[in-house]
């Protein structure tokens, strides 16, 4: 495979992907609520279409990691999700990485 070739491929690859962000006040949103929310507003399905997200990742222990509340240093906690890439930042940024064929159905 010439250069040429792979980096098209590698090009494709990226504008598959779906990248998403949202703000959110952690301290009036939990950020595992956020993270199920977020998601099924982006896919325009029920959360109870998706595995529990207990199933993933313990969500007191998301929402305690990423609580910014006395910490001096950033986190920022990644996974999947649902078929989705989810990175939680303590600044409250939610970030989501999705195909583009899942979005909107």
């Amino acid at each position: 495979m010439s250069k040429s070739n792979r980096r098209s491929r590698d090009s494709d690859t990226a504008t598959q992907m779906n990248v998403t962000r949202k703000q959110f006040d952690w301290s009036e949103t939990r950020p595992s609520a956020a993270v199920t929310e977020y998601i099924s507003a982006m896919t325009g399905r029920e959360q109870t279409d998706f595995a529990p997200l207990y199933e993933t990742i313990d969500p007191e222990a998301l929402d305690s990691l990423v609580d910014s509340s006395g910490r001096s240093t950033p986190v920022s906690i990644s996974f999947e999700y649902a078929g989705h890439s989810v990175t939680v930042r303590s600044d409250g940024e939610l970030v989501i990485k999705a195909p583009s064929s899942s979005i909107g159905r």
